[in-house]
């Protein structure tokens, strides 16, 4: 039945959402063409003003080619806020296209701008030369060549925005119309620059304008009247106030005053060198006529975002319409689907993980009161008391396993727990990084024999806690019967393992107060690093045996590590002590071991 639950229930919000995905699809697309159009648009203005920012710095590059070298410091500060500003918006369109077209697209855009960049260095390098020489010595040709210079980096430009104008025609065809009116009032801008820009040569000299002068001249006032046409079709300038009053302006301003300034100009060209006004004038006079053409351009950028973040609004507003009423519709639905889950489905699932957990001897939670259904919360009391003899008999049964793990007199781990955690840290143990140490307490005999067990017992406390007080995360300690310990040295190198045996060794020297009485006993350490990772852990046990052997050989009270060639020696002196009665000969002492330590853990296999 939970199964059968489960996949109707899945099956039923599953066509749910595919009915409010179906709705609600078609409404987020609108909303994000709307904004990627916004987006793409307003990239396509920063090319715009790029563009612009090109153009206008032929202005302050002709009036320092008409004055005399360090003679206006305010117009060679002028060209350098010129130039910096056109560099910072070149700069700044180099990241603009990754947002709104395609990795070829970016390659070729790249491409372009950089060569633009290129001849903009040459252009400028061009302008200075001539701008640094005296007047009387500049040639017109040089001059004409620095301004086509410029004017070769607004051609070249020009691609830039043409395959930027593609990629928006590509991307929503809805687009064309507003480009065409942004980039023909880009054009308009460039043009009206450009047709001063021939005049300046000849002006700056008291030279006549010469035959090519005069038709580019007229090939450019013609280029501009064609821009002038093209635009006045565009219903924008019928819809809109604000166009109709650029449009006014453009031709009273522009083609009104600026034009036929320069018409005056050109004539006085065409007769003689004696114009009447210097370069830097003639920009003073003629550049605010350009003040509308900028002013158009802005404008239909701006015309075009404010259309499309309407759109957005809009696609917006219905999108959040369709989600809030489909959200209540859901709501609803759900509302169902979550009553029959949590007063049934849940209940018999938590019913059912209490029952493996019990199973598997783990706690288990009961839900209780919580279920509003009787019969389930039947079933929930029954589990409940099932649950609580299984706790009883878990905790008895940790109860036993620690008490069958823990040395009883001394609290530390026994013989079993000690081999048990050993064999598991020797699974990853590194050579070099593990040690086991196994020391027994010399002299404890005479403690036992001279004041009884009950003192040697409270020796083997205070033993215990004073080892306590040494040992760390990475080290183990364990007693494994009479007055025998050993230590397991995890993730620790050599060095260590030796200092573990001297802080052992500096402990057990202190005098124990037993009963009133001062004892020393000291102790004996023998310490077996695992220096292949293919030893196995009886083969640790019989190196640190014999190690602990070597020390008592040696004087005792002092560690020992066990060394390749140890074990035979340990194997020669053995079979010569079993030749002679046993004992050191000392009234009282321990006597020395003659076979390693009694066994204290599994023999070598």
């Amino acid at each position: 039945m939970k199964r059968w639950l489960q996949v109707s229930f899945a099956g039923f919000a599953g066509s749910l959402l595919v009915a409010l995905g179906l709705a609600v699809w078609p409404l987020v697309g609108d909303y994000i063409r709307a904004e990627r159009n916004m987006r793409s648009v307003e990239a396509y203005g920063e090319l715009l003003t790029a563009a612009n920012r090109i153009s206008a710095e032929r202005g302050p590059s002709n009036v320092m080619m008409s004055i005399q070298p360090g003679s206006d410091e305010a117009a060679a500060a002028r060209l350098a806020a010129f130039r910096t500003a056109t560099d910072r918006s070149l700069e700044q369109i180099l990241a603009l296209p990754r947002t709104w077209t395609h990795q070829s697209v970016l390659l070729t855009l790249g491409e372009r701008i950089g060569e633009a960049r290129r001849l903009l260095q040459t252009a400028r390098l061009a302008v200075d030369e001539v701008a640094a020489l005296p007047i009387a010595m500049r040639q017109s040709a040089d001059t004409r060549q620095a301004i086509d210079g410029m004017i070769a980096v607004a051609d070249s430009y020009q691609s830039v925005l043409d395959i930027s104008a593609r990629v928006l025609a590509h991307q929503d065809p809805s687009l064309i119309g507003a480009t065409l009116i942004a980039q023909s009032a880009s054009d308009l801008r460039e043009f009206g620059g450009r047709i001063a820009s021939g005049l300046i040569p000849a002006v700056s000299l008291g030279e006549k304008l010469s035959a090519d002068e005069l038709d580019r001249f007229v090939r450019t006032e013609g280029r501009l009247l064609e821009i002038d046409r093209l635009l006045r079709t565009q219903t924008l300038f019928e819809d809109d106030e604000t166009a109709r009053r650029l449009a006014q302006d453009i031709r009273q301003r522009f083609f009104g005053d600026g034009l036929n300034f320069l018409r005056r100009l050109v004539a006085k060209g065409r007769e003689g060198g004696r114009y009447g006004a210097d370069p830097a004038v003639i920009m003073s006079v003629y550049v605010p006529t350009l003040k509308p053409l900028e002013d158009l351009r802005v404008f239909a950028l701006s015309h075009m975002i404010e259309t499309f973040k309407a759109q957005s609004r809009e696609a917006l507003t219905r999108l959040l319409l369709t989600l809030v009423c489909s959200a209540l519709f859901l709501a609803l639905a759900f509302r169902f689907l979550y009553s029959v889950r949590t007063t049934i489905l849940i209940p018999l699932m938590a019913a059912r993980d209490m029952v493996v957990s019990l199973a598997d001897n783990r706690p288990a939670r009961s839900l209780g009161s919580q279920v509003p259904i009787n019969e389930l919360r039947t079933l929930f009391s029954a589990i409940a008391v099932l649950a609580q003899q299984t706790s009883e008999r878990r905790r008895l049964l940790e109860q036993f396993r620690a008490q069958a793990e823990t040395d009883r007199l001394t609290g530390l781990a026994n013989r079993r727990r000690f081999e048990a955690l050993a064999t598991q840290a020797m699974k990853s143990a590194r050579a070099g990084q593990m040690g086991l140490l196994y020391f027994d307490l010399d002299l404890f005999k005479r403690v036992n024999d001279t004041f009884g067990h009950h003192a040697g017992d409270e020796v083997l406390v205070e033993v215990a806690r004073r080892l306590e007080a040494l040992v760390a995360g990475q080290i183990v300690l364990a007693r494994l019967g009479g007055d025998e310990f050993a230590v397991l040295c995890i993730d620790l190198d050599e060095a260590v393992q030796r200092t573990v045996a001297e802080a052992i060794l500096a402990v057990l020297s202190e005098p124990f107060e037993i009963e009133g009485r001062r004892l020393r006993i000291g102790s004996s350490i023998g310490i077996a690093v695992l220096r292949d990772e293919g030893v196995t852990f009886e083969t640790l046990c019989r190196q640190a045996d014999i190690a602990l052997y070597q020390a008592k050989a040696t004087g005792r009270n002092r560690f020992c590590v066990y060394a390749d060639g140890m074990e035979a020696a340990f194997q020669e002196r053995n079979a010569a002590e079993r030749d002679n009665l046993p004992g050191d000969g000392r009234a009282g002492a321990d006597p020395a071991p003659s076979t390693p330590s009694r066994r204290r853990l599994p023999p070598a296999a």
